[in-house]
């Protein structure tokens, strides 16, 4: 980038140029590079990098070679402002949040624009601490969630999971995306989305429908009439498996919990049933007397067999 005016430099150390003016001088600080990080007071810096360059101020010569003066006499100066820059612009910095939902039970986090996500324990979801003018963008990783997103025309909602993208405008919608399930499954009960693969077809969903996408292939193998309230009913502390392949009723039992599991035998037939608030040791009794597997708790782990 080239070299700046001296006179410049001197208007933003008092804090006298206009904000045009402001602007040259921050992008010319960025395009240097210089070292970030600096945790000095703003008003402090301005008065340090005043006092420093000062001195070089002479009215023959208008302007100053900056690339020599970073290895030069003011090179303190200029990281100092380096340092004011970069402290600013991490003021406004949009951080990017994860959460991982703790063992349990479902918890409940307020995104930036207030809307609700439910989320089943053991789930991990990350979003901006503020979205930005035209977009709303947050990744689901593994879990279950419950959306409830708050409407705004202006600015799409994108939930991003599978390597699969997920629109919305403002509706209520449930995702689960298990780490053991080789499906990622969307229901829809409120509202409408769109649905779309990283290279795939666009698909819409309307209430009432759920939608099957195998995470391996990205392929699009179904879209279904469903009863939204079974695919939700975790939300009230129920669990439902209907001939649910095993290893996704071991994790959904994992993350709701806390236990471990070992596996001693093919995981080959699938479960089916209903769970309220019972302990592990009723919900394994149960699932003992309606499929072939048997468990047994170490207090370390709980041992899977037939």
């Amino acid at each position: 980038m080239e070299d700046i005016d001296a006179d410049l430099l001197e208007r933003y150390a008092k804090g006298k140029c206009s904000p045009s003016e402001q602007k040259q001088v921050e992008l010319w600080l960025a395009d240097e590079q210089f070292p970030e990080g600096s945790k000095i007071e703003d008003e402090r810096i301005q008065a340090e990098i005043y006092s420093a360059i000062q001195p070089h101020l002479k009215p023959i010569q208008r302007k100053i070679n900056f690339k020599w003066l970073i290895y030069g006499s003011i090179a303190a100066s200029i990281a100092l402002a380096s340092g004011f820059f970069f402290f600013n612009q991490q003021k406004h910095q949009t951080q990017n949040i994860v959460f991982n939902a703790p063992f349990g039970q479902p918890s409940t986090i307020t995104l930036p624009d207030s809307s609700k996500v439910e989320l089943q324990p053991g789930s991990k979801i990350s979003y901006p601490s503020k979205f930005d003018k035209t977009t709303r963008n947050v990744t689901l990783f593994s879990g279950e969630a419950f959306f409830i997103i708050r409407h705004n025309s202006a600015q799409a909602f994108i939930l991003n999971s599978a390597n699969s993208e997920i629109k919305v405008l403002g509706t209520r919608f449930n995702v689960r995306n298990l780490k053991s399930a080789p499906v990622l499954e969307v229901t829809l009960t409120q509202g409408k989305i769109s649905f779309q693969p990283k290279n795939g077809a666009l698909s819409i969903l309307k209430p009432g429908e759920s939608l099957t996408f195998n995470k391996h292939n990205q392929h699009l193998l179904s879209i279904t009439q469903v009863d939204t309230s079974g695919v939700t009913a975790w939300k009230t502390g129920t669990i439902r498996f209907n001939d649910t392949p095993m290893p996704e009723v071991l994790e959904t039992l994992e993350n709701r919990y806390g236990f471990k599991f070992k596996i001693s035998c093919q995981l080959d037939k699938p479960i089916s049933g209903k769970f309220g608030e019972q302990s592990i040791s009723r919900v394994l009794q149960l699932m003992e007397r309606a499929s072939d597997y048997r468990f047994k708790n170490s207090g370390k782990y709980i041992e899977v067999y037939k």
